[in-house]
């Protein structure tokens, strides 16, 4: 950790605060919405004098280098045509490395494979090899460890920990191998192994300690129930900070004595997992975790640490965002604070720790102002067994005093997902046509701790859906909303989810989209990478169970003849999560029930759309859609129906 600073007082003027346009401006275009970042990742080095950022562009992500002295692009990474940069870090003073994924074989999806890429700030001693970062030896500036495949099998590699010089010179040296297949490692600042996690065949997580020599179990998922997973070290080494599942309740953030073996909660709340753990200003150790449903707020593991005055200061200069230190200068004097909220997709600032100086740095998307975007509300429900429920209703910033038709965005997974309060593109997208919008985390979500997740298996169709019904119809009587104008849209589980709606309540909803959605529940057990190995197979039956005439009955192909509402189906040709045999089974059944259905099937996209050509397509395509099926009252849209 780096010495003592203090700050007086964080220096903001309004050059540095977004931009405050007025309440009359008009929303953001699909094109605005649509539109690459400026920025996407933003890394101070260790020197303080460069940062380095991807840049999305057309066909790419690049990364800049930048000088911060005059904001010159000193060099960048240009992964070519169809090649992404998708992660990057400092590993020494003048030297930085990056990941990159590359499309292939006409995959609108990325795919990556322990690709890096090395460059000095001035563009010279490239090199390009394979692994992954595990630390960057900040007291060893000249060396980093990765991780590397040593043995490559079917089902993953035998990793190790090696260290290696960032010039490209020398001989690799070998530290240590992992304790099984496809091992993820942990060391401590001095580069030293320290933890080393894995999850076998059937998804079990197995964590372990480096002690003497050999890799010891500290836990097996199979025995305790519960996950463990490291989420750094304290600056001494002697502890690690560990994110772990409770039986019961939510998540917690333990410290764990790396010599003695005790822990002790440091972090937790009576009802919500942590959001994320929070560092120190000189990124040396997690100080802190964050909690909330809103603007998160941070609970500190000791309040005695010189860096926590520091952070309340931060957060206390940004009310109602998240400010957070994402890297820092090697001494702590210089760190780069990110700054995000419900309207805010990102602000990036440099803060002189000494002085409380700040100086704006950018935004990810300048032209998007976040006066003319619509916050996200929280609410927190009970279905009618009891159970919570929680997400977010946003209304139309300009509704012009009518109240707004309703679309409901049941989120993916289902598992372990949740719906959060931060910026999201199909909330604001929806927003700035006139729509409210129901985001709902539902039984089987995350946020809640493991009990939550697992008390939706075997839900789909049942006690799940009944929680997004409920949840509708709780947004439907909210002042702003036109309770009888409602449309579901969701993708995969959310996409199997409109569609279970429209069938489970045909008055509900007016019309309903699904992309790739898991339509015919036994066809999960058939096609689909899920179910391909051992544990996917196992997996599915642990959470949708056996019985194929239980899955048929809570399948929306086992049901086409009931649903009443205007349905769109969306799908990519290369889909290997939810494979197109779902939109044939479903096309098929509305086929026989003669009931009429609009698609849009682009071939090269996979499980989620990539190519901004299939982006632009695929939202005009739903706001069209449900315009027409939205526009009119409750009375016409009656007279129009056949």
């Amino acid at each position: 950790m780096a010495g003592p600073t203090r700050i007086t007082g964080i220096i903001l003027t309004a050059a540095l605060l977004a931009a405050a346009a007025s309440a009359a401006a008009a929303p953001p275009s699909l094109d605005a919405l649509l539109r690459k970042p400026q920025y996407g990742l933003m890394l101070l080095s260790p020197a303080g004098d460069h940062i380095a950022s991807t840049v999305p562009l057309d066909d790419r992500t690049a990364l800049a280098v930048i000088r911060l002295s005059d904001m010159a692009i000193t060099t960048q990474i240009n992964p070519g045509e169809e090649g992404f940069i998708d992660d990057a870090i400092w590993v020494g003073e003048r030297r930085l490395l990056a990941e990159w994924s590359k499309r292939v074989s006409g995959h609108a999806q990325p795919f990556g494979g322990y690709s890096l890429y090395a460059t000095d700030v001035d563009g010279s001693n490239r090199r390009h090899f394979y692994g992954a970062i595990v630390n960057p030896l900040q007291a060893e500036p000249e060396h980093v460890l990765i991780a590397v495949c040593v043995r490559s099998f079917s089902d993953g590699c035998d990793t190790r920990i090696e260290r290696v010089r960032i010039d490209g010179k020398g001989k690799d040296e070998k530290i240590v191998d992992g304790p099984e297949r496809n091992a993820r490692f942990m060391t401590d600042r001095n580069g030293t192994p320290q933890l080393s996690w894995v999850y076998d065949d059937d998804d079990i997580q197995h964590l372990y300690r480096y002690r003497d020599g050999d890799w010891e179990l500290l836990n097996d998922e199979a025995e305790s129930g519960v996950e463990r997973i490291p989420m750094g070290l304290n600056y001494a080494g002697d502890a690690a900070l560990l994110w772990s599942e409770r039986k019961q309740g939510p998540d917690v953030i333990e410290r764990f004595d790396l010599a003695g073996g005790d822990s002790r909660i440091v972090a937790s709340d009576p009802l919500l997992d942590p959001i994320s753990v929070v560092h120190s200003f000189d990124a040396s150790e997690p100080i802190g975790a964050a909690f909330g449903t809103a603007a998160p707020e941070v609970r500190y593991f000791d309040e005695a640490h010189p860096h926590v005055k520091l952070s309340k200061e931060l957060a206390a200069a940004f009310p109602g965002e998240f400010a957070r230190v994402t890297s820092s200068s090697r001494d702590g004097s210089k760190v780069l604070v990110t700054v995000t909220s419900d309207v805010e997709p990102g602000r990036y600032y440099l803060l002189d720790t000494r002085s409380g100086d700040t100086r704006l740095l950018g935004r990810s998307r300048p032209w998007l102002d976040p006066a003319t975007l619509s916050p996200a509300t929280p609410f927190e429900i009970q279905a009618s067994d009891g159970t919570p429920l929680s997400g977010y209703l946003t209304l139309p910033r300009r509704a012009g005093g009518r109240a707004a038709p309703l679309v409901v965005m049941p989120h993916g997974g289902p598992y372990g997902i949740r719906d959060s309060w931060f910026y999201d593109d199909e909330t604001q997208i929806l927003a700035a046509h006139g729509y409210a919008v129901l985001r709902v985390n539902f039984r089987g979500s995350g946020g809640r701790g493991r009990a939550y997740v697992e008390s939706g298996h075997r839900e789909w169709g049942a006690k799940m859906q009944d929680d997004l019904t409920e949840a509708t119809r709780w947004a439907a009587a909210q002042a702003g909303v036109d309770g009888d104008r409602i449309c579901a849209w969701g993708a995969s589980y959310g996409g199997y989810a409109a569609l279970m709606g429209a069938v489970r309540e045909p008055a509900l909803y007016r019309c309903v989209i699904g992309m790739a959605g898991p339509y015919d529940l036994p066809t999960m057990f058939k096609w689909g990478d899920t179910q391909r190995s051992d544990y996917g197979e196992a997996y599915l039956e642990r959470v949708l169970g056996t019985d194929m005439k239980v899955l048929m009955e809570r399948s929306p192909t086992g049901h086409a003849g009931e649903i009443l509402a205007a349905i769109l189906l969306v799908q990519g040709g290369r889909d290997r999560r939810v494979p197109p045999q779902h939109l044939r089974e479903m096309r098929a059944a509305l086929d026989k029930a003669h009931v009429h259905y609009e698609t849009y099937l682009p071939h090269n996209e996979a499980h989620g759309f990539f190519a901004d050509q299939s982006r632009k397509e695929y939202y005009t395509r739903v706001l069209d859609f449900l315009d027409r099926h939205l526009s009119a009252p409750a009375s016409a849209q009656a007279r129009q129906s056949p």
